[in-house]
């Protein structure tokens, strides 16, 4: 009996695919229409999900080196500064606090900054012009404000550095991409489903009377609509497939250019790490576009 079951439901599955196919072809022109119209969809629907996800693994690489310096005191004794490091450390936000002392800013100076001139900082060990220092790297860049504020009562500090503003901007950019991102997706979504819909209609309306006839000698609903969910299912895969290759070149195209240049800032999400994860949203919002598509046209011209 189950051997019978299963042999009943791969004919059916058969019978799907077959005139699924068939539809697609029988549509030529409008399949092909439909295909490359997704297609586009699913390029711009990739090209904002890439932007999304390169500001995000740059805000991200912001909030690791997210950092602030605090200068101490002339004068201050090496125990107070000492003492300094654990008070700084048992702020909340605080992940990782590193001194450099005055001995090795001049030492830095002398070699990093002035090079081949650095006798002209002979002398300056006697009377070093700075300060000793820490490097704070913070763990919410989000809360680098009330961070600052708190730092600034710790006692012998002369001034605490920070790039708030740059933090600011990078934040409120992030916020303002995802946020388009998603509405743009959104707006795609419903063009494409709609193309699909109009798409699945016009083979419903061209086998309306075979449908009918089928309905007539007791053909399930779920046996009528397969061929058409599939039809709109093959659309979509087909694509995204397409649109998949699309992003593929013009991104990696884009990552060789930007390589090229002489631009140390920059640095987007390799091409390998990137592909597995559009590929995904491709192939799936293709078959849910196709799914969805096929079943709004049915529900309102078939009435199975």
């Amino acid at each position: 009996m189950k051997l019978e079951v299963s042999i009943m439901k791969m004919s059916k599955l058969r019978y799907s695919f077959s005139e699924a196919k068939k539809n697609v072809l029988r549509n030529g022109l409008m399949s092909i229409a439909s295909l490359f119209t997704i297609a586009s969809c699913l390029v711009i629907l990739g090209v904002f999900a890439i932007i999304s996800m390169n500001v995000n693994s740059f805000t991200n690489k912001i909030e690791d080196q997210c950092e602030v310096q605090l200068y101490i005191n002339a004068g201050t004794s090496a125990e107070r500064v000492s003492q300094i490091g654990e008070e700084i450390k048992k702020l909340e936000n605080v992940k990782e606090a590193s001194l450099f002392t005055k001995e090795e800013m001049l030492s830095y100076a002398k070699k990093d900054m002035f090079g081949e001139d650095a006798e002209l900082l002979t002398g300056f060990e006697d009377d070093n012009p700075f300060s000793d220092s820490y490097k704070i790297i913070l763990d919410k860049i989000e809360n680098t404000g009330e961070t600052v504020t708190e730092l600034e009562k710790i006692a012998d500090v002369e001034k605490v550095v920070n790039k708030q503003d740059i933090v600011n901007m990078v934040l409120n950019i992030s916020k303002i991409v995802k946020r388009f991102s998603m509405a743009i997706m959104l707006v795609l979504l419903v063009i494409a489903i709609v193309i699909i819909s109009n798409t699945v209609r016009l083979t419903v309306f061209n086998r309306r009377k075979e449908i009918n006839i089928m309905k007539y000698i007791g053909a399930t609903d779920r046996f009528i609509k397969g061929p058409f969910l599939l039809e709109g299912t093959i659309i979509g895969f087909f694509g995204a497939l397409l649109a998949f290759l699309a992003v593929f070149w013009g991104y990696f195209a884009l990552l060789k250019y930007v390589s090229g240049l002489s631009i140390g800032t920059i640095e987007l999400i390799g091409i390998w790490q990137i592909s597995p994860i559009i590929a995904l949203i491709f192939v799936v919002f293709g078959c849910i576009i196709g799914v969805v598509g096929s079943g709004i046209s049915m529900r309102r011209y078939l009435h199975v």
